[in-house]
């Protein structure tokens, strides 16, 4: 299981969990934590519907929460473990502390398979490589797109019906890798990773110094593989039915949103004549890019 195809485990719910373990310093007894998620009224009525299958919810997604390391168990209380506990006690952004910890546990490979992410990792990588300028809809099955794109290999991205790829949205929006927008009968997703670009900015460009595009994205994928260059990203790429393009073009969702970054300010794109550059594909257009900098260019 995943947080994909483990459909009561959205974000929300994990957060809500988390949240509720962390503040909570000597532990939180199992079974209060179930009386807190459960009102005697909806557990009395038993699990034929969402509200009535409170109990199942809680259940479902605290086993995922356990099984990546957010919460653990020790004599009946529960826990959120050292290494998914930020500095700043009970007054830290909880939702900042848990974004780091599962930016640091699913884009690691080996953490991601060791907790039964792998799929996640390979269906975000497949969803970068749509257009933004052609939003997903909530409510289409992802199967004959899977297919299309990626032949046989689309079974590892495990998304197997609607309900996954809507979690997959879910956790992208979450995770700062896609924009969601509409009503419930309109919802569209597209995607965008501006966000979580920009969440590790710091670390990718740790000064002001230019750096070479290639060096840019480079330490990018090192941090998220599921972006071009990194290894999850290239394996996706050599199993695609139309092979990508090969001038070094970046996909339009990575130059829509390092775009954005820099409509923002908070990067400055640069080319100059006879560097390597990479182009920005915006779909109608394109941009040469030879080197990046934090903030506005001087």
């Amino acid at each position: 299981m995943s947080i994909v195809n483990t459909f009561e485990a959205v974000p929300s719910r994990l957060l809500s969990i988390y949240a509720a373990v962390a503040e909570v310093e000597n532990g939180v007894l199992s079974e209060h934590l179930a009386s807190w998620a459960t009102p005697p009224s909806l557990s009395r009525r038993g699990g034929e519907d969402e509200d009535g299958g409170s109990t199942n919810l809680l259940k479902a997604s605290l086993a995922e929460a356990r099984r990546l390391g957010l919460v653990e168990e020790k004599d009946g209380r529960l826990f959120v473990p050292d290494a998914a506990r930020g500095i700043g006690g009970r007054n830290a952004n909880l939702e900042a502390q848990l974004l780091f910890y599962l930016r640091e546990t699913l884009f690691d490979p080996e953490r991601a398979a060791s907790t039964g992410q792998t799929g996640v990792l390979i269906a975000l990588a497949w969803f970068l490589t749509k257009s933004p300028l052609q939003p997903v809809s909530f409510s289409d099955a992802p199967q004959n797109q899977l297919q299309r794109d990626l032949g046989q290999f689309a079974e590892k991205a495990e998304l197997g019906n609607t309900s996954s790829f809507q979690n997959l949205l879910y956790w992208a929006r979450f995770l700062g890798f896609a924009t969601v927008v509409g009503d419930a009968g309109s919802r569209r997703a597209f995607p965008d990773p501006s966000r979580a670009i920009s969440a590790v900015l710091d670390r990718v460009l740790p000064d002001n110094n230019w750096v070479d595009m290639d060096v840019f994205l480079t330490r990018l994928a090192a941090i998220y593989p599921v972006l071009e260059g990194g290894s999850v990203r290239e394996e996706v790429e050599a199993n695609r039915t139309v092979p990508p393009a090969s001038d070094g073009s970046l996909s339009v969702a990575s130059s829509l949103a390092l775009q954005r970054l820099a409509n923002r300010g908070s990067i400055s794109l640069d080319v100059f004549a006879d560097a390597k550059a990479r182009i920005l594909d915006f779909g109608g257009s394109t941009k040469r890019v030879s080197r990046v900098r934090r903030g506005t260019a001087a």
